[in-house]
Formats: structure tokens, sequence, C-alpha cells
């Protein structure tokens, strides 16, 4: 039988879906260390007399990510039931209020979950802000390095500091006169170690009279606002040219 078709032919009390949420819930949720878990009395009173207790209490909500704590509640209910079968025979059985109200309680705190979880999708997933798409669209700037000294290592030098916003940004730089064309690794670094960049880019750098220019995307977003250095590496050459940045 579908699947679908078996829900729409479920009892009013939806045990059907209570059944398959009580299954999910032991494959995918064990808790072998009962971390957090509810203490059995507190369990046994949620089975027999739940209207003493404030299901509405998102504590609650643990038992729908705990295998321990849904594995004892589906034993309690099953002493529960045995013992409503004993007294069949003495009792007439009718629905009683207590266990249409228990039926009312688990329905409310699923439906919390499903709409707690719905909203975390949604977030996720939702389509980007205009804000958001604007942070990602690499703004234009252009940097001229053609008047720059290099340094490498730990030289100095006077050239005024680069200054570039914390956005994705599409630099064209115009590399220091006589620098040669072919490929580059621009990076972002916060000293002249040669370490791993906090931004990377290549790039292909095409001569233009006495100098080169290229042009490479580098993602400031996640860099605090501070100094940090414009390094240029040329294949040919193994070592890293320096230049003052500020990112703010």
């Amino acid at each position: 039988m579908d699947e679908r078709q078996s829900f729409f032919e479920d009892d009013e009390d939806d045990t059907l879906l209570f059944e398959k949420l009580q299954e999910h819930v032991l494959e995918k949720y064990p808790n072998p260390e009962r971390i957090g878990c509810i203490d059995h009395s507190t369990l046994k009173m949620w089975v027999y007399t739940p209207e003493k207790l404030n299901l509405s209490d998102p504590k609650y909500l643990h038992v729908l990510k705990c295998a321990e704590c849904t594995r004892e509640l589906i034993e309690l209910r099953r002493l529960r039931d045995a013992q409503s079968e004993r007294a069949k025979d003495e009792v007439p059985s009718h629905p009683s209020p207590a266990a249409n109200w228990r039926w009312a309680v688990f329905a409310s705190v699923i439906l919390c979950c499903l709409a707690v979880a719905g909203v975390t999708y949604w977030r996720t997933h939702s389509v980007a802000t205009p804000a958001q798409v604007a942070e990602s669209t690499p703004v234009a700037v252009t940097i001229d390095l053609s008047q720059a000294g290099t340094t490498r290592g730990t030289d100095t030098t006077t050239v005024p500091a680069v200054v570039l916003p914390r956005r994705v940004v599409s630099a064209h730089v115009i590399l220091p006169n006589f620098s040669p064309g072919g490929k580059y690794v621009v990076s972002v670094t916060t000293d002249r170690s040669g370490g791993s960049g906090k931004a990377v880019g290549p790039a292909n750098a095409n001569v233009q009279g006495y100098h080169a220019e290229l042009t490479v995307k580098l993602d400031l977003r996640s860099l605090p606002s501070g100094t940090y250095f414009l390094a240029t590496t040329h294949e040919g050459d193994s070592a890293s040219y320096f230049y003052p940045l500020t990112v703010r």
C-alpha cells in the first residue's frame, strides 16, 4: 500500500502518524548516555496523568530527539494499555477525557516541533535578501602600484597603504613598472612571512607599456577591519612582493 494512502486511512487519533514519528526518533536519535533525559517518574506521569504536567514547556521536546526517552514512553504506554485491557471485563471501555487530552497535548508538542523545524529550514534555504546579494556582488576597485617600490621579506616601503572595503572586490591592479606578465597569485596576509593568505586569488597579468596589469577577485568579508599586506607572487619568482593594505 502506498504510504501516503495509508496516512489518509489513519484513525482520528493519527495513530499511524505517531508510530512513524516514534520509528524516526528511535532510528535517528540514539542517546545511550541518557544526556538531558527526563526522569522516569515524570515520563510515567506523562503517560498516566499528563494533566499534572505543563507539557507546553519546551523541555518536553527532548523526547522528539531521544530514542531512550521515546522507548521508555512506548513501554509505559504498553503497560498502561495492558492494564486497561485487563479492566475491560469489569468496566465498559470508553475513551476517557484524560486519554483524549493526552493525544491533544502530544499532538501540540509535535506541531510545535514541526513549526520550529519549518522556520529553521526556511531561514536556511530562503532566497537571499537584497542586502546579501549586494554584499556578494564584487565591488570594482583600481589599485595603482605603478610607482610603488616592491618589498620582499622584511624590507620596508614608503608606498601609501591601499584601502579596500570588507566586501568581495574585483581589483584591477596596475603592477610596478617593468613587472613581467604571466600568471600571478594575489593574496592578503597579516605579515610578510609568506604564510597562508586570508584571501587569495589567481590572476593573469598583461603587459601594457612599462607595466603589467591584472584583475583579481578577493573576498574580504570575513576579515576584521585592520592593517594587512597585499602580496603578489609571480609564477617565475618564488618570492612575494608586499604592499601595505588597510581593510575597513
